[in-house]
């Protein structure tokens, strides 16, 4: 049995302590002993309120029904992005929603609609779940089975809450917790960790050190000092200020919205997010065009007279990940890991795919240790760069010439290699699977149609002589599904019996 010892706890250390001990340890299977050392001292970031649709496998394998997580993280559901404002004030905004259709080869539907007026926005046209979400409806009966719906979702949820939601449920299914400050490490000749230095005074040995303390990185980064790939030329915000608004408070519609918002600022973008007792809001930006207080005072304007007297919480950050995920015994997980901006709601996939992979590649039953590192950084690296592209994608299509921010992401330099040779031919022919030669893992060709043509990318003009629709069979599917799923607060009362906005 290997000795796994996490250190930092947060959504990544108890996302990864619950998945590792329910895959590794199912079944009566002891392949790891893991141990988890959070500090009692260092608060958690309780970033990550937004999720994809992977998190409903990830919670499901760690074996938590869904109305029990959906209390216990005031957690509601979300089944698309709306963008506002990435093209300016007064171009309307769009979806990104997660439903995904069975594409026809040739693509009848990206045909008729590139040969239409185009006045319909493209996700109206394929995407009943963006029908859905516009109206506030949930993306399931509440009858349903836990996890299961004909559309994908995934949730907004209290970050917090859910690590400690998942601390409980992995304690209770033998991960040992300590509640304790690692002072230093022991690395040997080779470049492994021999032993964490605690506080309390007693050391800590184990075979493998998974690295869940966020920024700090205090083993991969500090003690190992792993270098870093450095993602700033392409995404230049570095700043974030997130800051909670109960509902008593403000609540703008009386209802909470099935899906994130992410409004275009001065110098970057916010999020608006509604879980079931409060918004999440915050400011991603970059310190080169705004600074800190100028920002906040922004945030504080778009939300309006009541968020004077809100706490607000000032983040900074370095966009990139470290060039060795997987250093010696070493393996960084989470923000410890990398960090890409949040705009796709990307952080928690991140440490569930690292966790995953640690399960596929765990190096026992004579697995030898630097093969499979060496498969799992090569891995991690391929879904950094997937995630970088495809959150450069956003930034570059903007046609905003208002502030400096905005004209200087469009620049040619700020645009990836990979990307710039895609959107060059994406000028001349739609997007198709054809395009990627490399695995795509989390954004489908689908996800860049959503993001080109809502952003009024496209391969040619529109036809002004043709009306674009919305078909009729993406019709009966909004109407079906409206009878059978109902409202999204309705759905979020009844279902957990939560107090909700009214």
């Amino acid at each position: 049995m290997k000795r796994v010892a996490i250190i930092g706890g947060g959504s990544a250390g108890w996302i990864t302590a619950a998945y590792l001990n329910a895959v590794l340890n199912a079944d009566g299977a002891k392949r790891a002993a893991i141990t988890v050392i959070e500090s009692p001292r260092i608060a958690r970031i309780g970033v990550g309120e937004a999720t994809v649709p992977s998190i409903r496998q990830l919670l499901s394998t760690i074996g938590i029904d869904e109305k029990r997580f959906l209390c216990a993280a005031d957690a509601t559901f979300k089944g698309a992005i709306r963008f506002e404002g990435w093209q300016g004030k007064a171009v309307p905004g769009y979806f990104h929603p997660f439903d995904r259709r069975a594409a026809m080869v040739p693509d009848k539907a990206v045909q008729d609609w590139l040969s239409s007026d185009r006045k319909i926005p493209w996700a109206d046209t394929v995407s009943a779940l963006a029908h859905l979400c516009a109206g506030g409806y949930a993306p399931k009966a509440p009858d349903w089975p836990d996890y299961g719906s004909s559309f994908p979702y995934a949730y907004h949820m209290d970050a917090d809450k859910f690590a400690q939601t998942l601390c409980a449920l992995a304690v209770g299914k033998g991960v040992r917790h300590i509640r304790d400050d690692i002072t230093g490490a022991d690395i040997g000749p080779d470049g492994q960790i021999k032993a964490l230095h605690r506080r309390g005074g007693a050391r800590i040995t184990a075979d493998l050190y998974l690295d869940c303390t966020g920024f700090a990185a205090v083993l991969t980064g500090k003690a190992l000092g792993t270098p870093w790939v450095d993602f700033s030329p392409w995404l230049l915000c570095d700043r974030a200020i997130a800051m909670r608004v109960p509902y008593a408070v403000y609540d703008p519609e009386g209802s909470i919205r099935p899906y994130t918002r992410a409004l275009a600022l001065k110098a970057g973008w916010a999020w608006d997010i509604g879980l079931i007792n409060r918004r999440g809001i915050g400011y991603v930006y970059s310190s080169a065009f705004i600074d800190d207080d100028s920002a906040e005072r922004e945030l504080r304007a778009l939300e309006g007279p009541h968020a004077q007297d809100l706490e607000a919480r000032r983040l900074r950050f370095a966009v990139g990940h470290r060039k060795q995920f997987w250093n010696g015994n070493c393996i960084a997980i989470g923000m410890a890991a990398g960090f890409v901006e949040p705009l796709e709601s990307t952080a928690l996939y991140l440490v569930q795919a690292a966790a995953a992979a640690l399960c596929d590649y765990f190096p026992d039953q004579g697995r030898p240790a630097a093969l499979m590192a060496q498969r799992f950084n090569a891995g991690m690296s391929a879904l950094y760069a997937e995630i970088l592209d495809f959150i450069n994608l956003h930034y570059c299509l903007s046609r905003r010439q208002d502030t400096g921010f905005w004209r200087q992401v469009q620049k040619r330099e700020h645009i990836t290699p990979r990307l710039r040779a895609r959107l060059e031919l994406w000028r001349h022919k739609p997007v198709s699977a054809h395009d990627f030669e490399e695995s795509l893992r989390l954004f489908s060709p689908q996800s860049y149609e959503y993001i080109l043509y809502g952003m009024h990318f496209a391969p040619g003009p529109a036809q002004a002589g043709r009306a674009a629709a919305v078909p009729a069979h993406i019709q009966n599917i909004v109407s079906a599904s409206k009878a059978k799923f109902g409202q999204h607060t309705h759905w979020l009362r009844t279902v957990t019996g939560a107090r909700l906005a009214s």
